[in-house]
């Protein structure tokens, strides 16, 4: 059975690392891989074991026959450098130092396990040996090291990711975007392909058109290395050198390790791809019989050694355990808990008024890289724009310029606010240029056109100190990268037991009024409310959108800010403070007596025009603009509600599952003893955005059909 190339039969730029020969002097080192392997395997036949018997629910992904993978890669790493695992990720965690009794409490779904029952098998995650996540996803994971790698970077700190895949995610787009950014932005990470040869149940040959993972490297301008996965000195050597490059700013490398999974791609599957003679092939080829045969060729290992480890392996499984079967079962309680993050002080809390400067900020000073690009070294005190706090009347300001000022305001407040988007340094709208102006391209870093390298970039750089801002170019391409946005950036602190904390913003324009046709019009926001543990926030004001931007940059969880286009262009007063805006707090635009608008963002304006009509014929309306979709404010609303009577609801987005059907149902459940009639929703009808202005002109509620909707919620309809 041939398992590995020639060298020549690999393209240049590829390189095939075999194992270099026993050294006595490493004796310690090599007995302690061999036991890192044996603790892996002994840990994962157990695991079978209480999953057959009932003890561990849902579905179970073994690392049986890939052991050499795991211990070799983390023999090349050093204390405080990062991993990032998927679905098979029991032995990246143990290579790394997890232990036995929390590993298991957490596959039992017990409270004393890493993640408290939330992550388990597929998303086993220990935070404190470097782990950024199992991930049941895909790919997911690549995009996520990035992220780790940039922090890495800008810190200037020498930690290294290592990102672990199998090679059926080298055919997700996520791959391809993850490598190329690495590799523009250099950045100290590796990518470790363990190739066992089968994309669950489909054969490498059927689904890929090289036979040699590595290869793609070559398109990406790094490094590919193959070596043999169940030699787990040709693992570590591999991975020794792509550490190296890492480390010393050569940027990354690909790995791909040639190795087979002993057991099926989930316990249970009937494994009918695969004849017993491949596998058995494979048995003989064990990565522990390979290991220790050269050990004891060299006399480095015996009987005896192996017989008092598998005893002390053993009393440490029982005792893990029996740990694991006494941990309690999660508190009912705590079904909600770590959803969200809880306010940090030291980054003056999440978003409230009077927050103070980013104290625990963290050290980003250092010298050039070897691109000659400076590290950051912006001061949490250097001075920031003239304030306003003084002025005696407010002043005026468009929607961009109050973008523009809160980011540069809190770049300059907290040097760990980074940003990222394609076309940082002018882009469609220009927002970005005098932010990129001031703090130039390594902490406004303009990227290729791959939403989900951007936004995958961002969730690693949030969980390992960063507080990125990505800029979306459209609301429409938010589909682009729903993976990061729905599957990670809302789940992974919740999966993680509370783990980790998710400092990220997504800006996005979005709306009509453009010509820009139905995707590149949309407003997608109902659809993200509808997302556990994201945050939407959609100001109407530039005052609005200045202080709820600095509350979602402070913020230590993830959110979409929503900045409607038109809005961009439109001037408002600019009150004389600075503070940020706290989420889930609705404004009352306009008291009124006889009815209530709810409006959304640019429905606000047009929604206080058509009450100015109104009021002319005797009728008197109250305007509610909720500011934050998540968290809504229920009680403003209700109050409101209670107040008059009446409720309409204006959005500019699709009728059907609306925001509007959200806050109908609302005023439903808990005011219905006070509505004197049915809720009236105004929003687009249910159709694509035309090209046609004169189409277009028809989507979007106008002052007239609003003002409509409130005569008809009165029983007016014919005045």
């Amino acid at each position: 059975m041939k398992v590995l190339p020639s060298a020549s039969e690999l393209p240049p730029g590829v390189t095939l690392v075999e194992a270099p020969a026993v050294d006595p002097a490493e004796a310690d080192a090599l007995r302690a891989l061999y036991r890192d392997m044996l603790a892996i395997r002994r840990f994962e036949e157990r695991v079978a074991e209480y999953y057959a018997e009932g003890l561990i629910p849902g579905f179970v992904h073994l690392y049986i026959g890939q052991e050499a993978c795991a211990v070799g890669a983390a023999a090349a790493m050093e204390e405080g450098d990062r991993f990032v695992s998927y679905h098979r990720g029991h032995g990246h965690h143990l290579a790394r130092g997890s232990r036995f009794d929390r590993m298991f409490a957490e596959l039992f779904a017990r409270e004393d396990g890493y993640c408290r029952g939330r992550g388990g098998c597929l998303h086993i995650t220990d935070t404190s040996v470097g782990s950024l996540g199992a991930n049941g996803i895909v790919g997911s994971g690549l995009i996520i090291a990035n992220g780790a790698g940039l922090t890495s970077r800008l810190k200037g700190d020498g930690r290294v990711t290592v990102c672990f895949f199998g090679e059926g995610a080298s055919n997700q787009g996520k791959f391809h975007e993850a490598l190329n950014l690495a590799a523009v932005w250099r950045l100290p990470v590796f990518f470790f392909c363990e190739n066992n040869g089968y994309g669950e149940s489909s054969p490498q040959a059927w689904t890929t058109s090289v036979e040699h993972i590595a290869v793609r490297a070559l398109g990406y301008g790094m490094p590919g290395l193959v070596c043999d996965g169940n030699d787990v000195l040709a693992v570590r050597e591999a991975a020794c050198r792509a550490v190296a490059r890492a480390r010393s700013g050569g940027g990354p490398s690909l790995i791909e390790a040639k190795t087979y999974r002993w057991r099926g791609h989930f316990e249970g599957d009937p494994e009918t791809y695969r004849d017993r003679s491949e596998v058995e092939a494979w048995l003989e080829r064990d990565p522990l019989r390979l290991l220790v045969r050269r050990l004891e060729e060299a006399g480095l290992w015996s009987e005896a050694d192996g017989e008092a480890l598998e005893a002390e392996l053993k009393e440490e499984l029982d005792r893990a355990a029996t740990f694991a079967r006494e941990s309690p079962e999660p508190d009912p309680a705590a079904l909600l808990r770590d959803i969200w993050a809880p306010p940090d002080d030291r980054a003056g809390g999440a978003g409230g008024p009077g927050a103070s400067a980013a104290a625990g900020a963290p050290d980003f000073a250092g010298a050039a890289d070897s691109g000659g690009v400076p590290h950051l070294a912006v001061a949490p005190d250097a001075a920031g724009p003239p304030s306003t706090a003084s002025s005696a009347e407010p002043r005026l300001a468009t929607g961009l310029e109050a973008v523009q000022e809160a980011l540069i305001e809190e770049m300059r407040r907290d040097p760990s606010v980074v940003m990222m988007g394609q076309d940082m340094h002018q882009g469609v709208y220009g927002v970005s240029t005098a932010v990129y102006e001031e703090f130039g391209p390594e902490r406004v870093r303009p990227t290729p056109i791959s939403e989900n390298a951007m936004v995958g970039c961002g969730i690693g750089a949030a969980m390992t100190g960063l507080r990125p801002v990505v800029e979306i170019m459209f609301a429409d391409f938010l589909m682009e990268c729903m993976d990061p946005l729905v599957n990670q950036a809302p789940k992974l602190r919740y999966m993680t037991g509370g783990q980790v904390r998710l400092p990220l913003v997504v800006r996005v324009p979005g709306g009509s009024g453009f010509a820009a046709g139905a995707q590149h019009s949309q407003c997608l926001e109902a659809l993200f409310t509808h997302v556990p543990g994201l945050k939407v926030a959609c100001p109407s004001t530039p005052a609005d959108t200045k202080g709820l931007l600095k509350a979602a940059i402070r913020d230590d969880n993830p959110v979409i800010f929503f900045e409607h286009k038109a809005l961009y262009y439109e001037g408002g007063e600019m009150p004389d403070t600075d503070d940020p805006i706290p989420f889930g707090v609705a404004d009352v635009k306009r008291q009124g007596t006889d009815v209530t608008v709810v409006a959304v963002q640019a429905m606000v304006g047009r929604a206080l025009r058509a009450a100015e009509t109104l009021e002319a014929e005797g009728i008197s309306v109250e305007v509610v603009d909720p500011r934050t979709l998540v968290p809504l404010d229920k009680a403003t609303i209700l109050d409101s509600v209670r107040k008059t009577g009446r409720l309409v609801v204006v959005e500019e987005g699709a009728l059907t599952g609306g925001v509007g059907a959200e806050i109908a149902a609302l005023a439903a459940e808990e005011a219905i003893e006070y509505l004197d009639g049915p809720v009236v929703r105004v929003a687009a009808p249910d159709t694509p955005i035309p090209f046609s202005p004169v189409l277009e002109e028809l989507v979007a509620p106008d002052e007239e059909r609003i003002a409509a909707a409130v005569r008809r919620a009165l029983g007016r309809e014919g005045s």
